[in-house]
Formats: C-alpha cells, sequence, structure tokens
C-alpha cells in the first residue's frame, strides 16, 4: 500500500513551562517538558501538576532499560531490536492508562531515539484509501481480541469512543479475530492493514531523543510510541502511566507503570 505517511509521525515540541503545555499537548498528542528532576517520584509529582484535579491515578514508576523493569513482554524488547510503535499498557485491556509521562535520567549517545505515530492520522489514512477505506470505518465497528496472553482480557474494537467524545486507538502485539468472528479472514486483513500501515508510517516518521532533564508527555489513546535499537545499556528513563477523567475507567487493579499487575493470576 503506497501512501504518503509524513502526516502520521510526530516530533514533540519542546516547552519549558508547564502553562506552555496543554495547548501543544491537545494539539499534537505529545509534548517535552524541561526541568531539574526526573527521578521516579518526581515524575509522578509532574503528572499530578500537569493534570491536578483530573487526575484519578497514578501508580508507581517503572524503570525503562532494556525494555522494562516488570513489563510482561521484556524479553521481547531488547536494546538491540527497535520496539515497534505500540499503546502503552495494553495489558490492563480497555482500561489502559489515557496518559504516559518518559522521563530521561541518562540518554544514549549512540541510538534509542523515539518514535511517535498519531493513531488518528493512520486511521485517517486507511479512510481516505480508496481501496481500504472499508478497514478505516471497520476499526471502530468490528470487535477483536486484543488480549495480551495471561492479562486482561479485552474483546473490542480497535478504534473506540470513551462515552464522553474522547476517542481511543490501540495497537498491541497480539491483536486478532475474535474466535467467533462472522468473517475472520476479513478481520485478519483489517489488522493487518492497520499493523502495516502504522509500521510503514514508524519507518518515515523523524526521530528525537529525550535529553536528561527532559520528560515526554503523551495522550495514549492516540499516539503509539516506538524507540530505535541502542547500545548504552546505562541508558534509563522513568515512565508513569496515568489515568484521568478523560479514561474509559480505572482498573480494579492493583497499579503500576508496567504490567507487573495486569496479569489474570494472583500477583
Amino acid at each position: 500500500m503506497q501512501q504518503n505517511l509524513s502526516a502520521c509521525g510526530v516530533e514533540p515540541k519542546l516547552v519549558d513551562h508547564l502553562t506552555d503545555l496543554h495547548p501543544l499537548l491537545d494539539r499534537d498528542g505529545a509534548v517535552i517538558i524541561s526541568g531539574p528532576e526526573c527521578g521516579d517520584e518526581a515524575t509522578r509529582a509532574l503528572a499530578r501538576q500537569i493534570f491536578a484535579d483530573q487526575t484519578l491515578a497514578v501508580p508507581d514508576a517503572a524503570r525503562v532499560f532494556e525494555g522494562g523493569e516488570y513489563d510482561h513482554a521484556r524479553a521481547q524488547v531488547t536494546n538491540h531490536i527497535a520496539t515497534p510503535a505500540h499503546t502503552d499498557g495494553f495489558a490492563y485491556g480497555d482500561l489502559y492508562p489515557d496518559y504516559m509521562l518518559l522521563s530521561c535520567v541518562r540518554e544514549c549517545a549512540n541510538g534509542g531515539e523515539s518514535v511517535l505515530i498519531d493513531g488518528y492520522q493512520v486511521r485517517q489514512h486507511l479512510l481516505d484509501h480508496p481501496e481500504f477505506s472499508w478497514a478505516g470505518h471497520a476499526l471502530s465497528e468490528v470487535v477483536i481480541d486484543q488480549t495480551e496472553a495471561q492479562m486482561q482480557t479485552a474483546l473490542s474494537p480497535i478504534v473506540m469512543d470513551n462515552g464522553r467524545g474522547r476517542r481511543m486507538v490501540r495497537k498491541t502485539l497480539e491483536q486478532r479475530p475474535c474466535a467467533d468472528s462472522r468473517d475472520p479472514e476479513r478481520d485478519a486483513l483489517m489488522i493487518a492493514l492497520w499493523r502495516d500501515t502504522i509500521d510503514q508510517a514508524y519507518m518515515e516518521a523523524p526521530r528525537f531523543k529525550l535529553r536528561a532533564g527532559q520528560t515526554l508527555v503523551v495522550d495514549n489513546y492516540r499516539m503509539l510510541h516506538g524507540r530505535d535499537p541502542y547500545d548504552d545499556l546505562q541508558r534509563m528513563l522513568w515512565r508513569v502511566w496515568v489515568w484521568t477523567t478523560g479514561a474509559l475507567g480505572v482498573p480494579e487493579l492493583p497499579l503500576a507503570s508496567d504490567t507487573r499487575h495486569a496479569s489474570v493470576r494472583t500477583n
């Protein structure tokens, strides 16, 4: 599928003050803010400052190195390979966090650039495509299985509405047709078009690197995040997932900014 996907890649703007953050976050889906502290508690405190009385949950931060400390899929995501563009926190099923913060403690000199793909724009590309517009519509109509192995069940469309006018898009590692699908081949093609368009956009998207003292704030309902391989194992960031009043809901589970509590097994 040949498309101009340049509009799908986002390079977030850098701001120094919270007052400048929200307009860019609303417009672009992501923004970088500079500050002196990027530790675990400092990042959580920043999240509460940003979202103020809209904050519902800001769980413990998670160290991000070699794919993540407690993440279920860490063995599949190492520093040697790129992390494909994905939705963060999908192990929590439909109640995944609506925002994410990544704070850089130490960047890598070679590699490790971040990539952001605008999921709204990806869907619009499919809607505008003369051959595949049906898939753009089906993304919000067809229920598929988006459950990560041994994690919270998610039987839902790729594009959802939170019931209050906020659109949610998702790309996970294991999207597949439901077991009771009426047309599994068509559903599989829809999923493949979604994933392939995102992957192509990833190849064309601008790269950017968080520097020590910078925090990336991402609309996790809209943006898909990935990163390039890197070689410095001392590279380290803190990740914080945030649930706000704009989220579909908060999981009735212990929460963290990784998948340590999302398993259907007893933790």
